[in-house]
């Protein structure tokens, strides 16, 4: 057992490396990251969690006597990690915000404004409505024991106080833009294909019988169709949510096991 009190200036510097990428991924990551979640229980989750993984924690092929000389550049080197790891959990939030964005100009509620709390912005309705959504769907499928089950694994698939990190899987994260991308359109593809019938629906309506106006009849007809194609949708809405936690955790495992 880790006697704390009698730590090493060496397992010192350790815990300190270990401190700084579990912060770095806590600030950036989708859950606890939020704006909503404030600073200093962030800090004290990211001490528990250090504390509770450091006697664990795998440490790379490099002698304790050198990592005073290197301390600059691995405390970097765990930045980055951290960072970039929490980036990646942010990919199924991307996409709920923009499947919101999408649906709410389509139905013609973009005017809207509210905040948002899981990306700290404000948003339409529709989009703080798919992301309280999405986040309700991403605590009953324990996506927060994902989080920390990935930042735990980090430590023994990228070992602390390695000096070498391949930048490469870097590279495949703009892949992944691709992947929000598709299965954004995916998702809103329902309410978008039926907006588009509706407005060529009035727009033959207005060509056949000219006294009725287009412009503020179609707005109310709009809406009222549109929200119930997506309340109407739910059900498959939270399948593909869930499909998309499992993409997300894939990818993050993915990028970890190439570092």
């Amino acid at each position: 057992m880790l006697n704390w009190s009698a730590m090493t200036e060496a397992q010192i510097l350790l815990f300190a490396l270990v401190l700084l990428r579990m912060i770095a991924f806590i600030v950036s990551s989708a859950f606890f990251g939020a704006n909503a979640v404030q600073v200093h229980v962030k800090i004290l989750l990211s001490i528990t969690l250090s504390m509770v993984l450091y006697p664990v924690v795998r440490i790379g092929h490099v002698d304790y006597l050198t990592i005073s000389n290197e301390i600059i550049g691995l405390a970097i080197r765990e930045l980055i990690v951290g960072l970039a790891l929490g980036f990646l959990t942010r990919l199924f939030f991307f996409v709920v915000t923009m499947v919101g964005d999408l649906v709410s100009m389509s139905v013609g509620l973009s005017a809207s404004q509210m905040y948002n709390p899981m990306m700290g912005s404000n948003g339409n309705v529709l989009d703080t409505f798919y992301s309280t959504l999405g986040t309700l769907i991403f605590l009953s499928i324990n996506g927060h024991h994902m989080l920390i089950n990935a930042i735990a694994q980090s430590y023994q698939l990228v070992p602390v106080s390695s000096l070498s990190l391949n930048v490469g899987p870097f590279a495949e994260v703009a892949m992944f833009g691709q992947t929000a991308l598709l299965l954004t359109i995916k998702m809103c593809a329902p309410v978008i294909v039926t907006i588009l019938l509706v407005n060529l629906a009035m727009g033959i309506l207005g060509r056949a019988v000219p006294q009725i106006n287009v412009l503020v009849t179609s707005m109310p007809v709009t809406i009222m169709i549109g929200m119930t194609v997506v309340f109407i949708g739910l059900p498959l809405m939270g399948m593909e949510m869930n499909g998309l936690v499992e993409i997300t955790a894939d990818n993050l495992f993915k990028v970890m096991k190439h570092l």
